[in-house]
Formats: structure tokens, sequence, C-alpha cells
């Protein structure tokens, strides 16, 4: 079972009095491409195993510290690895930290100054990775929109919003990078439409439109079920009565769930908690009549005498 530690928990309710428990605003262009021309940000800041967790849930962070101008903090590497519940925060897990944001800073995400004796100071650029200027996305689009801005335009500052709960539950600490990147895509599938909506996309899509692995797509989801932050339904493919009946699943977000502290069972675990569910649920009365005959046990065969 994966649960965010104490100190985690504090570290990002902390900083949610700070921001007044502000959600994240994340520009969709991050998890998602309009064309096939380029790999998403979200994509590429994940690929490179747990250094591409680090950075994921590090630039997301940052997005949510950074929200209000002029978009920066300075913060040592130590309460950055603490808030991410890394291993060591201190030592090893500052290490991380640094190499993250090195990396955020070679491909154009935030710009880090670097200050002798004092925490680097870290400013915030465009979810897009190319360097511009970062501007709240919500702001920005309603700016668009009211000088009657080009489609296009607006669609650069369409977005999802990730709540406080995230961090402040422990759920960005307690999930995987795989986890962190499906919540992102179907806060993006969920976007424009109501809560409780079925949503669906084939795994050609995730690959195409997303960029991500089948292998990200399968254990994203899967931990995402487990954790009950997404509730998985069957539902009929065929919409043919003479067709052959197929089904798939379909998934519907949780937002309740947020508001309680992360808890994450790995896959055995789940499939423990399925079965004593299923030994527990009441047989009906048919099932409940019909008893088997008992077997007799070993010792209570008879023995053959030794000749």
């Amino acid at each position: 079972m994966q649960r965010p530690s104490p100190d985690a928990l504090a570290a990002a309710r902390a900083v949610a009095r700070r921001n007044h428990d502000r959600a994240a605003q994340v520009r969709r262009l991050f998890v998602e491409r309009p064309d096939t021309s380029n790999v998403t940000p979200l994509a590429l800041m994940l690929r490179g195993g747990r250094g591409g967790q680090v950075r994921l849930k590090t630039y997301l962070s940052i997005l949510w510290l950074a929200s209000a101008p002029p978009h920066d903090v300075a913060y040592p590497s130590r309460a950055w690895a603490t808030l991410l519940d890394l291993g060591d925060p201190a030592g090893r897990g500052a290490r991380r930290i640094t190499d993250a944001t090195s990396w955020l800073e070679s491909h154009h995400f935030i710009t880090v100054e670097s200050r002798p004796g004092h925490p680097n100071a870290i400013t915030l650029l465009d979810e897009s990775g190319t360097g511009r200027r970062y501007r709240v996305p919500g702001a920005a689009y309603n700016k668009a929109a009211s000088r009657d801005a080009e489609p296009h335009i607006l669609a650069r500052h369409r977005y999802i919003q990730i709540p406080a709960a995230f961090w402040t539950s422990g759920w960005l600490a307690a999930l995987s990078g795989a986890a962190v990147a499906m919540y992102l895509v179907l806060l993006t599938e969920q976007a424009g439409h109501s809560l409780g909506r079925e949503l669906w996309f084939s795994p050609e899509t995730a690959r195409l439109r997303y960029v991500l692995s089948d292998d990200t797509r399968s254990t994203g989801l899967g931990e995402l079920r487990r954790a009950g932050l997404v509730a998985v339904r069957r539902r009929p493919v065929a919409t043919d009565i003479f067709d052959v009946q197929r089904f798939r699943n379909v998934y519907v977000l949780q937002p309740d769930r947020l508001t309680d502290v992360a808890e994450v069972p790995g896959p055995r675990q789940a499939h423990e908690v399925d079965s004593e569910a299923i030994a527990k649920k009441p047989q009906g009365k048919a099932l409940r009549s019909r008893r088997a005959a008992p077997v007799p046990s070993v010792a209570a065969r008879p023995r053959r005498k030794p000749a």
C-alpha cells in the first residue's frame, strides 16, 4: 500500500495555505497535441523512468506554487523533495530535484537563477516548452476572447484544473508517474463535459493524441482504479442486436475521492481486497439451500491392517 508520509502532507498543506488552496491550471496543449508533428510536453517530460516521474511531479508543483505573478518561487531542494515524498529529502532526494530542475531548464519549461547562500530562484515558463513567458491560462483565454482572437489562439489557452487536494491529500506524492499522466489525460477528456461523464479512448488515441505508450496507459489506469480515483464500467460496443457482443471499459472520474488521504494498493493487494469482498457477499437462497455432501477426512477413512 502506497501512502504519503506525514512530512509530505504537512508540506503540501503549508503550500496550500500560502496560495489560498488555489487549483493548478494546466494548458491542455501540455497533455494533448493538435497534430502529429511534435511529441506532447507531458510525454517528453515523462520519458526516462523514475527521473521522468520526478520531472513531471516537480513541474506540476511549480505550476501550483507559482501561479500568481511574478510566477517565481525560491525554496530549497530539500523542501521540494519533501513535498514529492522522495526518500532522503536532504540528500539523495534533493539531488533528484536538482537533476529535475536542470532538465526542466534545459527544455525551456523554467528558468533557474543561482543565488549563492540562498535557494535557487525558479521562474515558470509556458507549458509548451517553447520558452515563452508564462501567463495564467484562464486570464489569457479571457483576454484573447475579449479581442475576438482567432480559434487557434484561443485553443492555446484552453486548460484543465488540478484541485489543491491532489497535493494536500498526498495523491501527487503517492501515485506513480504513469498514474499522474493518465489522470491528466482523463481531466482533459472530461473538459467541457458534466461530471459523471463516461470517458473512453482507444489505445490508438493514447498513442496518437497523447503520445503515451500502451504500458503507460494500462499501468496508469489500473493504478487509478485501485486508488478509487476512477470507476471502471463495462459497456457493450455493438449497436446492432445481430452484431457479435463485445465490451469495452469506460472510466468515470471520482472527484470526491481526492479529499481522502491517498492510499494506493498494489496489484496483488487489490486482488486480495476484491477476493475478500466476493467471499463476504451474501449468497442467494438457491445457493444457500444446496449444500454439498461432506467429504470424509483422511483420518476418518478405514486403514488397512499391515500384512
